[in-house]
């Protein structure tokens, strides 16, 4: 898939109303999710509109730390040979916070490549479009503020005027919103000049926690970017505020993590929602369609357990009373389950997908969720019962809640294969395999703790 890109007349506009802006961000998003690219400066705007920018193949299968990775196939054996990309229309935008000095724009390849994770989910939105129908979809992200440490590390430290006492999460409370008041204001300053539909902010269970909820919309591959450069614009607040945001999955392990709830729902050509049941029938009334959704997904979601947590620490999120899904079940209006129908009927019937962890690649992500749905609808898989209470109480098939489990079960997966083609299977399989690997190899000073004088 290609999008439209940035006309000369665009680019002249931006630079006569942004004469403060000294650098400009081209960023591309890899398979993990993460910005890569090039700045350049305002005054090689036009001529990058025009002839567009090179970039090595590769850059779509680096690791997390940036290392290209040669298990891949990717790499050696093609020559890394250089992509055309060039700058997708509606997306350079100024950046305002501080000195006004920075801006960005996304870019994408000139021609479909198979591994641009943008592609990947246009392949499935396009099998819904062939009957008439349109996938509408919203993110969500939960995501930690701590202090940014001056030599750079990492640090747990939450910010001035903010608890650090687990055991007070101040949830749903304005305290901390207040606290964080101008660093929030510049998150939604960022948003609005750049065109994402944010909507609410929350305090949410963890020290310095918080979720931003972005608005739905009926163009699934702009859904997700929305989501990447919300990230983006939450983090390049917290840098203006002498802050560091964290979109780890779980970044202390006695404090909750940090999610990626995903809602779904489907219509017809003339807009109306697909998923909706009778509006006389009790809660939940589902249409024939949204149950047979809903046995799609409830049956492939171990096939993209890989999709949902990307990385090892993501797997540390997956624990009992964390309103995180151990199990693949469904229910209306209740938070212990992956399939959560919430509240609601005729438009607003949709479902919230609960398992990804916040590190996740959005693109992917909802690329997993809409392969799922299809697949149910298409073998018009039955959904089985609703689960009712505690779900973590009930039978229900397991989630690979271990790295190298999800990765198996990711690479053997019939559906996977189908819905994404046997080349990213592989490469994605090959690549989150050669992360595991060195990930798990390297002896920490909790292996010398535990064991060393025990041995």
């Amino acid at each position: 898939m290609t999008l439209p890109r940035v006309t000369a007349d665009e680019a002249k506009a931006f630079l006569a109303a942004n004469p403060t802006v000294q650098w400009i961000d081209i960023v591309l998003f890899d398979l993990n999710g993460m910005p890569r690219g090039k700045r350049i400066r305002p005054a090689d705007l036009q001529s990058v509109v025009k002839s567009g920018l090179m970039l090595p193949a590769s850059v779509y299968v680096l690791d997390p730390r940036g290392n290209s990775i040669a298990e891949t196939g990717r790499l050696w054996e093609t020559g890394d040979y250089d992509i055309k990309f060039h700058l997708v229309a509606g997306t350079l935008h100024p950046v305002p916070v501080g000195n006004r000095t920075h801006a960005q724009a996304v870019m994408v390849p000139e021609e479909a490549y198979d591994l641009a994770p943008h592609g990947i989910l246009a392949n499935q939105v396009a099998r819904f479009k062939k009957a008439g129908q349109t996938p509408v979809v919203a993110v969500e992200l939960e995501f930690y503020v701590t202090k940014r440490q001056a030599d750079g590390s990492f640090s747990l430290t939450t910010p001035p005027g903010v608890c650090s006492d687990p055991d007070q999460p101040m949830t749903f409370m304005f305290e901390e919103l207040d606290a964080l008041g101008p660093f929030i204001d510049d998150v939604y300053k960022i948003c609005e000049v750049q065109g994402l539909p944010v909507d609410a902010v929350m305090q949410e269970s963890g020290p310095g926690q918080f979720e931003i909820n972005l608005k739905h919309t009926d163009d699934p591959v702009k859904a997700a970017l929305d989501g990447l450069l919300l990230k983006r614009a939450i983090k390049a607040a917290a840098s203006a505020h002498g802050y560091e945001a964290t979109f780890m999955a779980k970044p202390h392990h006695d404090w909750t993590g940090s999610g990626m709830h995903v809602h779904v729902s489907l219509v017809d050509d003339k807009g109306a929602n697909l998923f909706a049941g009778d509006p006389k029938a009790p809660s939940p009334s589902m249409s024939p369609m949204f149950r047979h959704a809903v046995g799609g997904l409830r049956e492939t979601m171990g096939d993209f357990m890989a999709f949902w947590a990307q990385s090892a620490n993501a797997y540390r999120r997956y624990v009992p009373e964390s309103y995180v899904p151990l199990t693949a079940l469904w229910g209306s209006n209740n938070r212990t389950v992956a399939l959560r129908i919430p509240f609601g009927t005729g438009a607003a019937t949709r479902i919230e997908h609960r398992v990804a962890g916040a590190d996740a690649n959005p693109y992917l992500v909802v690329a997993g969720i809409l392969a799922g749905i299809h697949h149910g609808i298409a073998g018009k898989i039955d959904p089985g019962p609703e689960a009712k209470g505690n779900a973590e109480e009930l039978d229900g098939p397991a989630l690979p809640i271990a790295w190298v489990n999800a990765l198996s079960t990711f690479k053997a997966s019939p559906v996977v294969r189908e819905y994404l083609g046997a080349d990213v299977q592989d490469v994605y399989y090959r690549l989150k395999t050669t992360e595991r690997i060195g990930f798990e190899r390297i002896v920490t000073s909790l292996d010398h703790a535990w064991y060393a004088q025990v041995a």
